[in-house]
């Protein structure tokens, strides 16, 4: 077989790998992998297939970026959250705005934090504003930038800028209340 042949033949099955591997990507609520490394990367329609995942969760998506002093001091507390809230409801979804080139860093950051929730990477390239349209509307791309969301998948409070802990784990709690 030519070399040619064989590099066709090893890029299909490659591409077949990873397909049928995509498919058993588990959901953020679900996640049985290591929380330390990114799950993937999102465009508009992954962030709402995400999103749709996690219906009959409370939703706690939060943008941040290494370079985000504000994003990497309130981490920790995401964290918290995620493991005071998760048995009963709330499922955190972190998303990286970090450039590609900058993956390392990223990867480094989580390894260091050791997050309980699952992180993502968005998708780089493109035009942004269908990602931001999936997001908010409203957000300009200021970091960091949570979005929190009801078991039914409504937007319920959008943070811009650093996440009020106090009033956000009150609205948490009022959301995963008993219906």
């Amino acid at each position: 077989m030519r070399l040619s042949a064989v590099s066709s033949r090893l890029s299909a099955r490659a591409a077949a790998f990873t397909l049928f591997g995509l498919s058993f990507v588990a959901s953020p609520g679900t996640l049985s992998g290591d929380a330390s490394q990114l799950v993937g990367e999102l465009d508009a329609a992954g962030l709402r297939q995400t999103l749709a995942r996690e219906k009959g969760r409370v939703v706690l998506l939060n943008f941040w970026a290494t370079w985000c002093v504000p994003c990497r001091e309130e981490f920790p507390e995401l964290s918290k959250l995620q493991n005071k809230y998760g048995a009963v409801g709330l499922q955190l979804i972190g998303v990286s705005t970090d450039f590609a080139k900058v993956r390392p860093a990223v990867q480094k950051f989580l390894a260091e934090q050791r997050p309980s929730f699952p992180n993502y990477r968005k998708k780089s390239g493109g035009d942004d504003q269908p990602f931001i349209e999936a997001v908010d509307s409203s957000w300009g791309g200021e970091l960091p930038f949570s979005v929190l969301y009801d078991r039914s998948g409504k937007k319920v409070r959008v943070y811009s800028g650093s996440l009020p802990l106090a009033a956000a784990e009150r609205e948490i709690r009022k959301l995963l209340a008993p219906r």
